[in-house]
Order: C-alpha cells, then sequence, then structure tokens
C-alpha cells in the first residue's frame, strides 16, 4: 500500500509539472511568432501557399485549443491568383497527453466563413489534384490514429466551375456538423444544409438539406448501413433508410417516404417547365412511399403507393440491367379525371418536353388500371392502359375501353 500510495503521489506530480508547463507556454508563448513556421510546415506538406492573416490564439482549458482570424490556402498552378480556399475563422484543439502516446484526439473542429472554390479545366485537371509535399514521406514511419470530436463548417460556399461542360455549381449559406470521426467507428449526428444555385434554377436558388443520425461502414467501405434518413430540397421532404454492399457491383436496399409536395413549384425552382395541362391545378400535390432495391444496375420498386392529386395508386415498377434496359411497371388506381391532365388545345402551346437526353433514351412498358376513370361528360369503370415510351415518345400499345356511363 505504501508503495502505490508513493507511486500515486510521483505520477500526480508528474502530471501537474506538466500541466503547468503548458500553461506557462500559454501565458508566456506568443503563438504569432510561430505564424512563418506554421505556414512553411503547410506549403511544404501540401505544395501550396498559405496564409495567416488573422491573430493566433493559443488556449489550454479544457482543450490545447488553436484559434486563428482570416487565412487562405492557396491555388495549383495554372488556376489564377485567387486562392482555392478563404476563411474568416477556425478552430482546432488537442488532448495533450494522448498525443505524447501517438494519438491524435482532437475537439470539434470549427469553420467559419469558408469559402472553397473547385474548378475543373477543359483539359480535365483539377485545382484539387496534386495535393503533395516536398518532403518524402517515409514508409517505415507508423500512422498517427487520428480521432475527431467532430466538424463545424458555419456560413460558407462551395463554388464548382466544370469547363468541360461547361457547368457551375454554388452552394450557398453552406453548413455542415457531424458527430464523433474515428477509424472504424459509425459516423454519426450529420446534417449538411445550404442552398443550390446552377444555370436555370430559381434567382434565390434552392434550399436542400439531409440528416443522418448515424453511418455504419466497415474501414474498407465495402458495405454502409443508414437505419434512418431525412432529405429536403425545395419544398420536396423524405426520410428513408439504406442497406447493402459496395463495389464494383453494389447491392443496396431501402425505404423511402416523401411529404406532400408540389411538382410544378419544384421543377420550377430548378428552372424546368412543368407539363401543362387543362387543369392548371393538375401535377399540383404528390405523395410517394415504397421499398427499393438496386442491384448491379437492375433497379426495383416493388410495392410503392403513389398519391396524385385525388388518385391514390398502388404498384411496382422493375428496370433490368444491362445496355438497353427495359423498365416495367403496373399501376392500379381508384378514380382518375383524365380532362384534367389532358394538354390545352391552344394550337400555340409548346408540348412537355424531357428534360435530359437521357430521360428521352429510357424505355418503359406497363398498364394503368383505374377502377373508374371520367373524361368530360364520360363516366368509365375497369379502364385498363397499355403504354410504352420509348425514342418515339409516350404512346398506348392497345386500347381496352371501359365501360361508358
Amino acid at each position: 500500500m505504501r508503495l502505490f500510495k508513493w507511486v500515486s503521489l510521483g505520477l500526480g506530480a508528474l502530471v501537474a509539472l506538466v500541466v503547468l508547463g503548458v500553461l506557462v507556454i500559454v501565458w508566456l508563448v506568443d503563438p504569432n511568432s510561430f505564424r512563418s513556421n506554421i505556414e512553411a510546415a503547410v506549403r511544404d506538406n501540401t505544395g501550396r501557399d498559405f496564409k495567416l492573416v488573422g491573430d493566433i490564439d493559443l488556449g489550454f482549458f479544457p482543450w490545447l485549443a488553436l484559434r486563428t482570424g482570416e487565412g487562405n490556402f492557396g491555388n495549383a498552378p495554372g488556376f489564377g491568383p485567387e486562392p482555392m480556399v478563404t476563411w474568416q475563422s477556425a478552430q482546432l484543439g488537442v488532448k495533450l497527453f494522448p498525443l505524447v502516446s501517438g494519438k491524435l484526439i482532437a475537439d470539434r473542429v470549427f469553420l467559419k466563413g469558408a469559402d472553397v472554390r473547385l474548378v475543373r479545366r477543359a483539359d480535365g485537371v483539377g485545382n484539387w489534384q496534386g495535393l503533395r509535399g516536398t518532403k518524402p514521406v517515409d514508409p517505415n514511419a507508423e500512422p498517427m490514429e487520428l480521432n475527431i470530436d467532430g466538424i463545424e463548417i458555419e456560413d460558407s460556399r462551395l463554388t464548382f466551375v466544370d469547363e468541360t461542360v461547361p457547368r457551375r455549381i454554388e452552394v450557398g449559406k453552406f453548413n455542415l456538423t457531424t458527430g464523433e470521426i474515428a477509424p472504424g467507428d459509425p459516423f454519426t449526428d450529420t446534417e449538411i444544409a445550404g442552398v443550390l444555385h446552377m444555370d436555370g434554377f430559381a434567382p434565390e436558388g434552392v434550399p436542400f438539406r439531409l440528416e443522418v443520425p448515424k453511418v455504419a461502414m466497415p474501414e474498407d467501405f465495402s458495405a454502409v448501413d443508414v437505419a434512418e434518413f431525412t432529405v429536403a430540397f425545395g419544398g420536396f421532404e423524405a426520410e428513408g433508410a439504406v442497406k447493402g454492399t459496395l463495389g464494383d457491383a453494389p447491392k443496396l436496399a431501402g425505404k423511402i417516404e416523401t411529404n406532400k409536395f408540389d411538382p410544378r413549384a419544384l421543377l420550377t425552382s430548378v428552372g424546368i417547365a412543368p407539363p401543362k395541362t387543362t387543369d392548371a391545378q393538375a401535377f399540383g400535390a404528390l405523395r410517394f412511399t415504397g421499398s427499393w432495391e438496386f442491384d448491379g444496375g437492375a433497379i426495383g420498386i416493388d410495392p410503392f403507393t403513389l398519391d396524385l392529386d385525388d388518385t391514390h395508386f398502388t404498384g411496382r415498377f422493375h428496370r433490368s440491367a444491362g445496355d438497353n434496359p427495359l423498365g416495367e411497371f403496373a399501376l392500379r388506381g381508384d378514380t382518375l379525371d383524365i380532362s384534367r391532365y389532358i394538354p390545352p388545345t391552344d394550337p400555340a402551346s409548346e408540348p412537355f418536353v424531357l428534360p435530359t437526353a437521357m430521360l428521352k433514351s429510357l424505355m418503359f412498358r406497363g398498364s394503368v388500371d383505374l377502377e373508374r376513370a371520367t373524361l368530360d361528360d364520360i363516366d368509365m369503370k375497369g379502364v385498363t392502359l397499355r403504354l410504352l415510351l420509348d425514342e418515339k415518345g409516350l404512346r398506348s400499345e392497345t386500347r381496352a375501353p371501359g365501360t361508358a356511363q
């Protein structure tokens, strides 16, 4: 017991001396005197210019924390003088004693007012490539174990310019928060939000949000398990789950349930003119719930429910894999007023055009069964429509009229 007591006292004294030494460093040493060393270290390890414009503060309790003001990270040669990243303030804290044993346990990483500019030139080269240092890597060096309490990015902006297309994508009011990040452990409490701007979008952009309480993935990223997630894009909101294996032939399955949203407003916000119909309110409300699976390129949504305006559908959908995939579907609905969805008779009215070449190349075949359908003064029961969508457009394969009342 006496030996244990003296050992405990000795360790306590050693800890006290280390803490006292750190406090002396924090109180007496000006971290701004190391500015040039920090900038040089980043340049050596990335090959890019690095500037800390604002003051550097060093804190101790309860973490050894480094706080900086404004700063910037340089661009790659051939991408102009504008920095690749700028920020208004940043903070990083670490636990001191685990650092001695080769473990880097970091506090939450804060980054505020960041402006990240990613550019891919017409020759396919991106400014994020070639982040390498001037010092050779020691192949025998033991990797340092890294654990981060979380990441928080606030009020920032991401810009991606792709000159090969060309295309410009900007995310304003970008915010990101995560839970603890550790090797082999699941990501937790992740939330991403912002406002997306692209050519053709509404001038104010489209707000989006993604929340994932927990993502489980092995260290080799061969599988994924998301028990729940929520996503929002404009007026569209959905929640669901996904689980499966990744790799060259991913196999995933999950479920999704949306809110009741306005497809017309959503299409308009992303620069796509909604289909013109006799009833301007048609296609104004949509809700979807279903289970889905993806297996090597093949897609299945079975079963699902679809509420379109006042009509309730149930159905299934399957699309094969391969170079010329064919999608097959079956829908069964209750009551549909067909006259609401007929294009207007105005000869100057332009027909609805599928928004992309990819959609135009898709092939679908299926049937729509309705318990009851109305068309002006015609009342029909037991209506079946067999439809085909290919490069010639959407058309009926066969006609199976119902019973007129």
